[in-house]
């Protein structure tokens, strides 16, 4: 299956007046990577990307074009405006095709039991992955009908993995698993304050390091 597209363009606005191609709607950026001679400074559309970046995350390979070029790239990192949410710089990564690397890929939870006897906890939502590029799954998925008494768990063992590809960490780590339900009783009695015990202190009395003086 084809990548998803995004265009770019090449850019020759640098430093701080970056700032008046982001009030334009663009989104500054660059392009680096084994496959790359130099890094490419590059302008691509706001929007664009973020619809894209939404999408994709950071494990999909987005075939970026530019005026004198064309790269699989994968979205890097981006730099967020956390108060008006919005991305103020990307790096876009040109990665070998033919050199296994390693992302971060989503973990999507699927089919909870509905006779689950328990409360269900997803652990960890995201699992390193190490392919090819091409190789790197968008997302990982996990069955979790199976999960139905207190005790139950979904491991790393338990993912079905794309061909070429292996995940890095222990087989046994567990992912998504089922605790019993706590009653009111029980949450009364954890919350309930423990007696006081020990010695009453006289904070007037002199402690012994002030009698040594």
């Amino acid at each position: 299956m084809a990548n998803p597209t995004m265009q770019a363009k090449k850019r020759t606005v640098l430093g701080k007046q970056v700032k008046a191609l982001r009030r334009e709607g663009h989104l500054p950026g660059i392009i680096y990577g084994p496959v790359m001679e130099a890094t490419v400074p590059v302008v691509v559309d706001r929007k664009e990307f973020e619809r894209a970046y939404q999408a994709l995350g950071h494990s999909t390979l987005v075939t970026l074009s530019w005026e004198d070029g064309q790269r699989p790239v994968f979205i890097r990192d981006v730099q967020m405006d956390y108060i008006k949410r919005q991305p103020l710089h990307v790096d876009f990564f040109a990665p070998n095709l033919q050199v296994a690397v390693r992302a971060m890929v989503p973990l999507v939870v699927h089919n909870p039991n509905p006779h689950v006897d328990g409360v269900v906890t997803e652990l960890i939502t995201e699992i390193e992955v190490e392919a090819k590029p091409e190789a790197i799954p968008h997302q990982l998925e996990a069955d979790i009908s199976a999960l139905v008494a207190p005790g139950d768990a979904y491991r790393i063992s338990d993912l079905t993995l794309p061909t070429g590809a292996t995940v890095i960490g222990d087989p046994d780590t567990v992912l998504v698993s089922v605790s019993a339900l706590t009653t009111e009783a029980e949450l009364a009695e954890s919350q309930a304050l423990p007696e006081p015990t020990g010695e009453v202190v006289d904070e007037d009395a002199d402690s012994p390091s002030e009698e040594a003086e």
